[in-house]
Parts: C-alpha cells; structure tokens; sequence
C-alpha cells in the first residue's frame, strides 16, 4: 500500500521547520548585537593598554569609528587624543599574522595620513621583544600601507 502525505500535513510541518529556523536565527542576531557592546569596549580598553604601554599618560581614546569596508570585521578604530601636543588621531587595532599566530597589532594615524606602527596587544616579556625586534616584518610594513585605505570614509 503506498502512502500519500497530503498538502496539508506537508505545509504544517514545513511551517514549523521553517518557524525553528526563524527562532534560531533571532537568536543568533540577538547575541551578537548585545556582545557587540562589549566588544568595542574590550578593543578600546587593548588599544589603551597598548598606547600606555608606548607613551605613559599621553593618549585618551574617545569616539569608536565605523570602518565602511570588508575590513569591518578585521579592524577597529578610534579616535585618540595625545595630550602632550593636543593632536587628534585615529588609533586602528587589525589581526596581523606573526610567527606566534595572529595577533592584535595597535597603528596610529595622524591628520596627514602617516601610519605609524605602536606595538602588540596582549603579547608580553621575551616574545613581545622578539616581536619588535623584528626591523624586516613585511607585515607590519604592508599594514602601513593598507591602513590609510581602510579608514577613509
């Protein structure tokens, strides 16, 4: 005997398959909106270390700025404030690959568009070291080529 499933029941239950999908996906744009928060504000504490790190009390970090390209999910950026000569500028935290995985790197931007490369976030003692040390990083120098690109508005 063959067994025919009407339209009915097949609508039924392809509603409620397609009803799981919707609740399961409001829950995932849920979260990340309410750790999306959080997030910028874990990145402006990193980008704050880091620059504390170079020049003790010299930088504030103020407004987070969105970045209007593919590299929104890669990078943040900020303004900063250097208090020891008033100048404004863009503080940019990016994924670098290093020798020890990737790593969180923390570049400056000034008004006329130099990129200058501060250090390594949440790297520390003998790596961090090696880390600076290293004049010939191509990736470092390709960032400061790039940065310029993803920031302009």
């Amino acid at each position: 005997m063959k067994q025919t499933i009407s339209y009915k029941k097949f609508f039924i239950n392809y509603g409620i398959f397609v009803g799981i999908l919707a609740v399961l996906l409001g829950i995932l744009i849920y979260t990340s909106k309410i750790t999306q928060k959080s997030w910028s504000k874990n990145l402006k504490k990193n980008i704050e270390t880091v620059l504390e790190e170079a020049e003790p009390s010299s930088w504030v970090i103020t407004n987070n700025i969105k970045i209007k390209n593919a590299f929104t999910l890669n990078a943040a950026c900020y303004d900063a404030r250097n208090k020891k000569n008033g100048k404004v500028y863009k503080a940019i935290i990016i994924n670098t690959q290093t020798l020890y995985g990737p790593i969180p790197a923390v570049f400056t931007v000034d008004n006329n568009g130099e990129v200058k490369f501060i250090g390594y976030s949440s790297v520390h003692g003998r790596v961090k070291t090696q880390l600076l040390n290293d004049s010939s990083n191509k990736r470092i120098k390709y960032w400061i080529k790039k940065i310029p690109y993803i920031i302009e508005q």
